[in-house]
């Protein structure tokens, strides 16, 4: 996605994923960039379906009800649309959506089970029995659903927060047990072991960590009253008691952010777009990084055995410089490095890009497409990434109007 004050573009490949079960495919002629509005757009990027109903058909069942309606916001469109999908029977029928739960709850217990295994197998694990270790496992994925990365507790999502355990129990409980028996045996029916899992399934069905396969969805435009574009991005997996699992992204932004009059940002594969942006190829970026650290210590090592220091006490001086000097001498290096991507490669493009009509900022997005699915065909590597290249524009004297797409 790129935007400036004239104008927001979105450029998408055709490669996407189908199916939350346990054999999904991956099509290259999925359509990922879908119109909401005479000036709102969707793009979706990862999982390309909601129980076998692609995206594009959801979004024509959406735009069939609220025809060409000029929402407020963009916002306003985003609630909107997944309002229109909470509890559509019609569209989403309850058994198949009690069926994907099974699958994605199976699929949950089984993972921790073979994570149990590969614990008990280790070296050293300290683990008694096959039981003992899976009830370690079982409470390593809790932990991990209960806190982020940060240790701050998860709430609910916002959309679920009235699905409390009661709720969840009442609905799930047949379905539950039939797949802890199927699973564990009687091991699993035990009151604190049978607790745990129901935890587990309560907060993988509610706890914003997605663990399950799920979209990207990225809302784009300008609403009713907008001056400038506006967008808007969700994670969105699963629907649970008939409501369509969703978050807010609220995640650091990602790419060229040099305030209100250029933004640039990727999602899903753009390896290649960050190097274009920046100069250097994030893999290549950290292994400098760590080359310089590896380079400065045998430095520092060899001059400290050609002063005639002693082993023990030149051991004592490194371990100081690990400590200090070497991390700094690295950040210093960090820092020049990306000085010279802002100065030399973004500050560049920003300025290019700012000033562009929504044409250049088409082909540009189009283009930075176009290089992540290069660096695909050249490696020959299964990235979920190819096919036709699909680029919207939106502006506020035009509206919505396709600059490529497939046919």
């Amino acid at each position: 996605m790129i935007m400036n004050r004239q104008a927001v573009v979105l450029a998408a490949d055709s490669a996407v994923t189908y199916g939350g079960g346990p054999d999904p495919v991956v099509t290259l002629e999925a359509e990922k960039i879908l119109r909401l509005g005479p000036s709102m757009a969707m793009m979706v990027y990862s999982r390309g379906d909601v129980l076998g109903r692609s995206w594009s058909q959801i979004a024509h069942a959406f735009t069939k009800r609220h025809g060409e309606t000029d929402f407020a916001s963009v916002d306003d469109c985003a609630r909107a649309f997944f309002q229109f999908m909470d509890r559509n029977r019609a569209l989403f029928p309850e058994a198949e959506e009690m069926e994907e739960f099974a699958h994605l709850m199976r699929a949950a217990f089984i993972t921790v089970l073979n994570h149990a295994r590969a614990m008990r197998r280790y070296p050293g694990g300290g683990y008694d029995d096959d039981g003992a270790a899976f009830e370690a496992a079982l409470d390593l994925y809790r932990q991990h659903l209960a806190r982020d990365e940060t240790g701050a507790e998860r709430a609910c999502v916002e959309v679920l927060a009235d699905l409390d355990r009661a709720r969840f129990h009442e609905r799930y409980a047949a379905l539950l047990d039939a797949l802890i028996a199927e699973a564990l045996g009687a091991f699993g029916m035990q009151a604190d072991i049978r607790d745990k899992l129901f935890d587990f399934a309560y907060m993988i069905a509610t706890r914003p960590a997605f663990l399950e396969p799920y979209a990207g969805l990225v809302f784009a435009g300008f609403g009713e009253d907008d001056v400038f574009p506006v967008y808007t991005h969700y994670y969105a997996s699963i629907l649970v008691d008939g409501v369509m699992k969703r978050a807010l992204d609220e995640t650091m932004r990602v790419g060229v952010d040099d305030g209100p009059n250029t933004f640039l940002r990727t999602f899903a594969q753009a390896e290649m777009t960050h190097t274009f942006l920046r100069g250097i190829h994030p893999l290549m970026f950290d292994e400098v990084l760590s080359l310089n650290w590896i380079t400065n210590e045998a430095a520092a090592e060899t001059a400290l055995k050609q002063a005639g220091v002693e082993a023990e006490a030149a051991e004592e001086v490194l371990d100081d410089m690990r400590q200090g000097v070497l991390g700094s001498l690295t950040l210093a290096v960090a820092r020049e490095i990306q000085d010279i991507s802002q100065q030399e490669f973004i500050n560049p493009f920003i300025q290019v890009v700012s000033a562009s009509g929504k044409r250049q900022l088409a082909q540009t997005a189009k283009s930075l497409v176009e290089l992540n699915i290069l660096k695909s065909q050249l490696h020959m590597s299964q990235t979920g990434v190819g096919g036709d290249v699909d680029v919207v524009m939106v502006s506020r004297t035009a509206g919505l109007e396709w600059y490529a797409r497939k046919s």
